[in-house]
């Protein structure tokens, strides 16, 4: 029997393997696409008038054989028993109740994964970003058979099920809260039913909580749940940190103080490092429930936005205390060129001052979630002003183009104002790098360029600059002065 070599060859000779337990299947090398990192190729066998197939992951039965060629016989007896209990086990699932959506939306349940690792993943399916996770839909098709069985909706379906992306999330935490509940208990709880221990009244409590749901898969999706983490802070006693454990679970820690952030942190990657594997990593980042606000960001995101608070309310009292004072004339914001660095600049607030910085007629787009606006000419495009930046969805997708020089203001009800400190650093690293952008067929690429190509454009527009000038001094200097004198007639 000649061992096989590749993988390749190993799947072409379980493929005729294959043939002994299902003879009159479809049997194929299939490749399966998978959410972190576990795609892979495999065989697919489809049992004859069945509309499900079995596909199998033979990667490591070729180890197997590859470390001891002597264990091929019983590799392949190993994957025939496993291919029989396969093919008794495919849950019935009907392609039509799967594209039904009436049928579908109470069978919802979600799951969030990191974004970086299924970045390529993510633009099949419907997904919706919370900073660096993103969260995912699957169909749950279950049955007293088969646990944890679920398919994932894909972009495909969506289109098939006629529904917006906002109607799937609510209605995938309907259907969650219903029918796969999250879970909150206390660590302490958790390992004594561990360790055996039938006394938890003896225990201390600890001050990490485990979040997950039902059965415990995909069950850090929790976070997700509005209802669930307001009975959580109800719990806690208020804010809360939320370290991602893994993609099946996270922990909830009080925000009272006893804990800081980069503590917590460092926790988190140590584990990650150590105990996490790659197919249950969720993220090294700590994240942070305000149970007033209701809000569920990195731990970072939330500390920058309460000193924005503790900023504006300082900047409300000293508002308050010089309410005598003239009001100013200018506004402090930040003026983006088209191939130059944005520049903080002083302004005056009259419709002249700002239509002379944009180029004409004014418009404003709102594309940020603080109070701070994009002040652009109205006619840029129409113009030929040159390309300047690109303004991207929550999905880093270019959905637009300012032409010519725009203006980022602050907002003080309908008036434009002065940008903060930290708007004003925001939007400066936000829009730092100058693009050049190139006509991909009906859509463009934008490319930004290097700081060292920027600061080389500048020396070259001052020295041509220099140039002129000089150039003028010399013509000056070489034309001869006119005789004003009367000659004599």
């Amino acid at each position: 029997m000649a061992i096989p070599a590749t993988y390749d060859e190993f799947l072409d000779f379980a493929k005729d393997a294959a043939r002994v337990v299902a003879p009159d299947a479809e049997i194929r090398t299939q490749k399966v696409d998978k959410l972190q990192g576990e795609s892979y190729v495999g065989l697919s066998v489809r049992p004859e008038n069945s509309n499900a197939a079995v596909t199998m992951n033979l990667h490591s039965l070729f180890d197997q054989v590859q470390e001891n060629p002597k264990r091929l016989a019983a590799v392949m007896s190993e994957f025939l028993s496993g291919l029989e209990e396969a093919i008794r086990d495919i849950p019935k699932i009907s392609p039509d109740r799967l594209m039904d959506y009436g049928h579908v939306k109470d069978q919802l349940i979600m799951q969030v994964v990191p974004v970086d690792p299924n970045r390529e993943k993510l633009t099949q399916i419907p997904h919706k970003i919370i900073e660096d996770i993103a969260v995912v839909y699957r169909i749950d098709v279950s049955d007293s058979r088969h646990h944890n069985a679920s398919t994932l909706v894909t972009n495909q379906m969506m289109k098939q099920f006629g529904v917006t992306p906002e109607q799937l999330h609510q209605d995938a935490v309907a259907s969650q809260m219903e029918h796969c509940p999250p879970t909150l208990r206390n660590m302490s709880e958790v390992m004594a039913e561990m360790t055996g221990i039938t006394d938890i009244m003896d225990v201390e409590e600890s001050p990490l909580w485990v979040a997950s749901v039902e059965g415990g898969i995909h069950g850090a999706a929790a976070v997700q749940l509005p209802e669930f983490m307001d009975q959580a802070a109800e719990n806690l006693g208020g804010n809360f940190f939320v370290l991602p454990s893994s993609v099946h679970e996270c922990l909830f820690v009080p925000d009272d103080g006893e804990f800081q952030r980069p503590q917590l942190e460092e926790m988190v990657q140590s584990v990650n490092a150590t105990e996490v594997s790659e197919a249950d990593f969720l993220s090294d980042s700590v994240y942070h429930y305000d149970a007033e606000a209701r809000i569920f960001e990195k731990a970072a995101t939330f500390e920058a936005r309460q000193m924005v608070k503790e900023s504006e309310a300082l900047y409300s009292t000293i508002a308050e205390d010089v309410s005598a004072e003239p009001e100013k004339e200018t506004i402090s914001v930040l003026l983006v060129e088209p191939g130059k660095f944005p520049q903080p600049i002083e302004m005056g607030t009259k419709l002249s001052d700002i239509q002379e910085k944009v180029g004409g007629l004014i418009e404003t787009s709102y594309p940020f979630a603080d109070k701070a606006c994009l002040v652009m000419s109205d006619t840029g495009k129409l113009e030929g002003l040159p390309l300047n930046r690109a303004l991207r969805d929550e999905h880093g997708e270019i959905y637009d183009i300012v032409a010519g020089s725009f203006l980022v203001v602050g907002i003080n009800g309908d008036s434009f104002s002065s940008l903060s400190t930290y708007q004003m650093k925001l939007y400066e690293e936000k829009f730092h790098s100058p693009e050049v952008f190139l006509r991909m067929g009906k859509s463009f690429m934008a490319i930004p360029l290097s700081d060292e190509a920027v600061k080389l454009q500048e020396e070259r527009e001052h020295e041509k600059a220099a140039e002129k000038t000089v150039g003028k001094a010399d013509v000056k200097k070489d034309t001869p002065k006119k005789n004003h004198r009367r000659e004599p007639r």
